[in-house]
């Protein structure tokens, strides 16, 4: 009876082993590709915090590295479908936390083209900036895998931004996607490294970290640009390491809800040899203890190089006084 049993306890292990390896081989974005050999594909202004940029007007993404896989919401697919792009639904295991921070298990999944537009950022006559952009000059991205969304939001999640070098111009609060490395002269600030964890494994993308010092403390934080307004966050209990006199009480609101903070407006925060002042958000939620949003710390242009896995910088740093205001929208011409 005891040999039966253990047995039985072997097939299942083995069962769970295979099916666990079976997960962990699933993919995202493998058949992706641009219809040209261009570096640049497109270069876009975020309309909101957390970056949300709109591929072409009414086609709204959040750029989210914090999220493991990119989703699509029926509307999106039905506007790209009107406008003749291609959307194709698979069957296809989808495993990973999504952009509502969610964890996600479909069957199903689509597959699209989606077009890229360089735009032009203009000022009006009340010094708004906003973008311009022409349709026909689109770099059309084929064979985007999607999952379908189950927060009402579409997701480019990091299963997408992975596969470029990812630039955000600080000045006109835009992003870039390169698919070969900009013609400026970027150097290397940090490496970037990847989660080891096996809980990690079979989700479909990869979970970024950078080394960085903050408010006294020095590890491995998790690029997470989902974060609505802290530029570093750290746990509730590491606010003991700063001076109580200049921290501040906030709420910070996620789409996991709502949790009390403690900010501190005065940390100093160093990313390699380069160091400056910055906030630490001190607060407990279901995320990652650890993590920094790319699009609110650094205040100059940086390169998220994901495929060489390094954040580079210019050499020189020009200090502006003032965050620029986002671009107030976007809009199409012939």
């Amino acid at each position: 009876m005891q040999r039966k049993i253990i047995i039985v306890l072997a097939v299942i292990l083995l069962l769970i082993a295979a099916l666990y390896s079976g997960v962990c081989m699933l993919s995202s974005q493998d058949d992706m590709h641009p219809d040209t050999d261009k570096a640049k594909l497109c270069y876009i202004p975020i309309l909101s915090t957390p970056g949300e940029i709109e591929l072409i007007p009414g086609l709204r993404f959040r750029v989210d590295t914090g999220s493991d896989l990119s989703t699509i919401t029926e509307s999106d697919l039905a506007l790209l479908d009107s406008l003749g792009f291609s959307v194709k639904k698979k069957w296809y295991p989808v495993v990973g936390r999504d952009g509502g921070g969610k964890y996600n298990f479909n069957l199903r999944r689509y597959t699209v083209d989606l077009p890229l537009i360089k735009y032009d950022i203009k000022t009006d006559s009340l010094g708004k900036k906003y973008g311009v952009g022409r349709l026909k000059d689109a770099t059309v991205l084929r064979n985007v895998d999607f999952a379908p969304s189950t927060s009402g939001i579409s997701v480019l999640g990091i299963d997408f931004l992975e596969k470029f070098k990812l630039e955000y111009d600080f000045t006109n609060r835009a992003i870039a996607l390169y698919q070969a490395d900009p013609d400026t002269a970027y150097l290397t600030c940090a490496e970037l490294y990847t989660s080891k964890s096996p809980l990690q494994m079979p989700m479909l993308g990869k979970r970024y970290l950078l080394d960085l010092k903050a408010a006294g403390y020095e590890g491995r934080f998790f690029i997470d640009s989902g974060i609505k307004d802290a530029r570093v966050k750290m746990p509730a209990s590491q606010v003991e390491m700063v001076h109580k006199a200049d921290i501040v009480n906030d709420t910070v609101v996620t789409a996991l809800g709502s949790f009390a903070a403690k900010v501190y407006n005065r940390a100093v925060v160093s990313i390699g040899d380069r160091v400056g002042l910055g906030n630490v958000y001190f607060y407990d939620s279901r995320e990652e203890d650890f993590a920094i949003n790319p699009f609110n710390l650094f205040l100059q242009n940086v390169l998220i190089d994901f495929p060489e896995r390094k954040v580079k910088l210019f050499p020189i740093y020009q200090k502006n006084k003032t965050i620029p205001d986002l671009v107030s929208g976007i809009s199409l011409i012939d």
